[in-house]
């Protein structure tokens, strides 16, 4: 089954939300999770520090996408 979820939430909460997501994957083999994060008007760091959670993810990808 797949799950599609869009999350609208402050900045300061986006940190929290993965933690959750990548707890809940930890505990329960067989989750496979893909997140993506639209920030176009975040600061590319604040970005790359929001979404670093522990442990951290296997794969970590990062898609640009001009403003506009």
């Amino acid at each position: 089954m797949k799950i599609f979820t869009v999350a609208e939430m402050p900045d300061g909460l986006a940190k929290a939300w993965l933690q959750h997501l990548r707890d809940f994957d930890i505990a329960h083999p067989g989750c496979h999770f893909e997140v993506l994060a639209d920030a176009p008007d975040m600061p590319f760091d604040e970005v790359i520090q929001a979404v670093k959670i522990d442990p951290g993810l296997d794969v970590f990808g990062i898609m640009l996408r001009g403003k506009g």
